[in-house]
């Protein structure tokens, strides 16, 4: 009887053993993936500071250490204390306050909870000491980028002197910083693409403007592309041996000469027209007579300001004459329509670029075939504009005459008529 005893007491302890060697951990649930908001503050939004307490309420209790780094108030207080009490941030300001100023406490995304959630975004919180100041800045957002249009929008305003005063992302076509202070400050806007809480310089469109406010105002922030890369010329094609077509790798704002150069006499061929448009430049020219020029574009600026001293890239010249005739492509007015004004510009633009010397331009009425005085604004370009040195009569149909013949000799196949009707009505 003993040995079964003893048998059965051994294998209650190996039963025993097995059960605690097998023992898991509980899985506590799903993880705690919420961030923390504000619920309420006391005093409310744009309240009375009085005794100087401000008590903000979290929707979840709050990591201690986070609060120190988190927590920034403008007009800067130095005698302060800030505590945490689970959910609840409190700031007491001790000392005198400044009279009738608005206070503003900023809540940045180091603020956690005790899981390490982090506040969603940055945001201002703002309290009057005496009365509110209302002024207000707002505007409408910009972009260099359509494509950015819609994303958030990081907003800082700091004081002259760069001390944060408001920090908050805003999602829109337009903004409206208020409560504001009459100060001069500087305003900061990016867009966090990269999504790491910093501005990447050239990857992130940028504005940043200085502002005196005294009054409220309006302004449109652009958000623009940091470049600092030098334009240069990609290619240089002859198209005919009166015409050069130059390309650079971004648009080009303005530059300062340009020269083309025999590559076997080193002697330069006259330019005769130079269109600049976006980024490409044309130029038409004399008749080439080497097989291969140098084209030097100096003191190119880009859109952005970047300026190339001297860009020279070879070009082989091409000895098939353009035979293609010009021809109008559009006009402003469109045939056969009216303008609510007397004395008109008039637009007409070409397949390419006319010369002045190959154009042939009258203005008549329709009725009488009298002619009208007039001027050409511009010319040497794909597009001409025309405007009477006097009024037109009112009701009365006008005709626009063109003939134009290019810089290889080619000639319109038949003359091309502009019909517009003078309408400007009076009360």
């Amino acid at each position: 009887m003993n040995k079964v005893i003893k048998l059965f007491g051994l294998l209650l302890l190996i039963l025993v053993l097995a059960s605690c060697g097998s023992k898991k951990n509980p899985t506590g649930g799903p993880e705690d993936l919420e961030k923390p908001t504000v619920l309420t503050t006391l005093p409310p939004q744009y309240g009375q500071l009085g005794s100087g307490r401000i008590e903000i309420n979290f929707s979840k209790p709050l990591d201690k250490s986070s609060v120190t780094q988190a927590i920034y108030i403008y007009p800067p207080v130095a005698d302060k204390k800030v505590t945490v009490d689970k959910n609840t941030l409190l700031i007491r300001l001790y000392g005198d306050l400044l009279p009738d100023t608005n206070y503003y406490v900023t809540i940045s995304t180091r603020l956690k909870d005790l899981r390490g959630n982090a506040l969603a975004e940055n945001q201002t919180l703002v309290f009057a000491n005496g009365d509110l100041n209302n002024l207000r800045i707002a505007g409408n957002f910009e972009y260099e980028n359509p494509a950015d249009l819609g994303l958030p929008v990081q907003m800082s305003l700091l004081s002259a002197d760069s001390l944060l005063v408001m920090n908050m992302a805003m999602s829109g076509p337009t903004y409206a910083l208020e409560a504001l202070n009459p100060a001069s400050y500087i305003l900061r806007a990016y867009i966090d693409k990269d999504q790491n809480g910093r501005y990447d310089f050239s990857r992130e469109p940028w504005f940043e403007q200085r502002a005196n406010l005294d009054r409220s105002m309006n302004l449109n922030l652009t958000l623009a592309y940091a470049d600092t890369t030098r334009p240069v010329i990609r290619t240089a094609l002859g198209k005919s041996p009166r015409e050069i077509e130059v390309t650079f790798s971004e648009p080009a704002a303005s530059y300062g000469s340009v020269n083309i150069v025999s590559s076997d006499t080193q002697t330069d061929l006259p330019i005769l027209i130079s269109r600049l448009r976006d980024n490409k430049m044309t130029l038409l020219t004399a008749r080439q007579e080497s097989f291969s020029y140098f084209v030097e574009v100096r003191q190119l600026r880009d859109l952005k300001g970047n300026t190339t001293p001297l860009e020279r890239v070879e070009f082989r010249s091409v000895p098939e004459d353009d035979t293609t005739a010009p021809f109008v492509t559009f006009t402003d007015p469109r045939n056969g329509t009216s303008v609510n004004n007397l004395e008109p510009v008039l637009e007409v633009r070409f397949s390419e670029i006319i010369p002045i010397s190959g154009l042939k331009a009258r203005l008549t009425a329709a009725r009488s075939s009298a002619e009208v005085p007039l001027d050409i604004i511009q010319s040497d370009s794909d597009i001409y504009l025309f405007q009477p040195r006097q009024p037109l009569q009112n009701y009365r149909s006008y005709v626009l005459s063109i003939f134009a013949e290019d810089i290889s000799g080619n000639k319109m196949q038949e003359e091309f008529q502009l019909n517009f009707l003078p309408l400007l009505r009076t009360e």
